[in-house]
């Protein structure tokens, strides 16, 4: 519902947005911008670089996707490129540029891995505005000549900090190189480690710098549990808790063997609302899992953390790290898919001795100590010294 006085300008159009855009958000029912689109969409507007940090769910793919679109429209050629670390992001930030650009004229294309590259040739053939891409497919095109860059004005980085981490620096590089200097970039990521603030200094130009949120906090609407177990145990936990929670739930294994494994493990167990989501599926196959997962034909979504972290889906009920996470901020992102628009969630993870050193960085991360079971034969501490 729109809650702006009719007699006040939207808050849409305040930060600088045209009234034919401002009329299709409001139509999808945003009444007013999230801190991250309030503060970036004017300098972007602008054409200042920015640099962001902001967590998943905060709104930032439209604090970069209206101001892009806002730039393309009535235009004829290519002009902008999204890169995104996996398949599934660059689809939803597509379809995001799609919905609110078709209606203006703009068309939008996305390049993945696992479509055949011919689908692409045909795609880039109706000169679109914006690309939206992973960062292997593009070069995979540069390297057959099939796509040019020198034109480009607007390059986008989205989850800035996955693409490093997933080992893209080359052709991240690669593509920086047939890019013109004076383009305008948008830099947006939920973490900053060295390597991304290096990345950040050499590819923007005297940017603004937009920090929304705690990146290394978890959300407060999570009631976080951990479970001390041995790895022989863990499976025997899950069903438990399978069996006691009856809403939507997103299981995560630490890799795509292991969550096909579980996958499979489930079904022979009798759990049939089981799904799975990894890199080793046809794209097709991974988008047909999320969209039943979505529509509810099953109610338990297995992931990895590589395709974890594109994926939003609202109202997600419980969490579980079947396998505990690498590090802190993967945990962050994990237990981020419940909890969202101030709705209580809920995240419980299997933890198994060998866990323990990155158990204490996530202590650290969400800011309290866990405790941890007494082992047989020893008495609990009563509190006296």
């Amino acid at each position: 519902m729109i809650d702006t006085p009719l007699n006040e300008p939207s808050p849409w159009k305040t930060i600088g947005l045209r009234e034919e855009l401002v009329e299709l958000i409001q139509k999808a029912g945003f009444s007013k911008p999230t801190p991250v689109q309030e503060q970036s969409i004017p300098h972007a507007l602008d054409g200042q670089d920015l640099v962001v940090s902001a967590q998943t769910g905060t709104g930032k793919t439209a604090a970069f996707a209206f101001p892009v679109l806002e730039r393309v429209i009535g235009r004829g050629g290519t002009y902008a490129l999204v890169l995104a670390p996996t398949r599934e992001i660059a689809l939803q930030t597509q379809k995001v540029l799609e919905e609110f650009g078709k209606p203006l004229g703009v068309n939008s294309i996305s390049l993945i891995g696992g479509t055949p590259l011919k689908n692409d040739e045909i795609a880039l053939r109706t000169y679109p505005q914006i690309i939206v891409a992973t960062p292997g497919r593009i070069c995979d095109h540069l390297e057959r000549g099939n796509i040019w860059l020198e034109y480009l004005e607007v390059l986008v980085l989205d989850e800035a900090d996955r693409m490093l981490d997933m080992g893209f620096s080359e052709q991240l590089n690669r593509i920086l190189r047939e890019t013109p200097e004076s383009r305008q970039t948008l830099l947006f990521s939920a973490t900053f480690p060295p390597q991304v603030e290096k990345l950040a200094h050499n590819i923007t130009y005297d940017p603004v710098r937009i920090k929304v949120g705690q990146p290394s906090r978890a959300a407060t609407t999570v009631d976080q549990h951990f479970i001390f177990c041995d790895e022989s145990a863990k499976m025997r936990r899950l069903e438990r808790i399978l069996d006691e929670e009856p809403g939507t739930m997103f299981i995560f294994a630490r890799s795509k063997d292991n969550a096909y494994r579980l996958w499979r493990n489930l079904r022979n167990r009798g759990f049939q609302d089981v799904t799975q989501l990894h890199s080793d599926l046809d794209q097709a196959v991974r988008e047909q899992a999320l969209q039943d997962f979505k529509d509810g034909r099953y109610r338990v979504l297995i992931a990895t953390d590589v395709v974890g972290r594109g994926i939003h889906v609202d109202a997600v009920a419980h969490v579980v790290n079947y396998d505990f996470p690498r590090d802190a901020e993967d945990y962050i992102h994990r237990i981020g898919r419940t909890g969202r628009a101030e709705s209580r969630g809920r995240a419980t993870s299997l933890v198994t001795p060998r866990d323990e050193p990155v158990l204490r960085k996530v202590e650290a991360a969400i800011g309290r100590k866990i405790p941890r079971p007494v082992p047989k034969g020893q008495r609990a501490p009563t509190g006296r010294q």
